[in-house]
């Protein structure tokens, strides 16, 4: 009986700690954009209009809005502004937006300041 109440506590023991080392381990993960994928600051919206660098762009069908814990964001529900990452489909019309981190939001100026002009 107490070897089998010992068993049982060893495996709570080592599932615990599993648990707690996958977590931190989650919580640094990097989220990787297309490559296709533009930079921008979003300073409006009023769905499905989306002012993306003092340029009106609407929300095409399916579009998807993902926040800077890469949770997805009704489009009707928005109220952020800031810097993002963003696709357009074929028509032009926004097919996937991201909220950036302030890391990845640095990153990402860093990037632009780095292209050639």
């Amino acid at each position: 009986m107490k070897e089998q109440a010992l068993k049982q506590i060893l495996r709570f023991s080592v599932v615990t700690v599993l648990v707690i080392f996958m977590n931190h381990a989650y919580g640094q993960i990097q989220r990787h954009f297309p490559e296709t994928s533009l930079v921008g600051r979003l300073t409006a919206s009023a769905f499905p209009e989306f002012v993306i660098n003092g340029q009106t762009i609407y929300m095409g069908a399916g579009g998807q809005i993902r926040d800077a814990n890469n949770l997805i964001i009704l489009p009707t529900m928005l109220d952020k502004t800031g810097f993002i990452r963003y696709e357009q489909d074929i028509m032009g019309n926004l097919h996937r937006v991201w909220f950036l981190t302030e890391e990845e939001a640095n990153q990402a100026q860093q990037e632009i300041a780095s292209q050639p002009k």
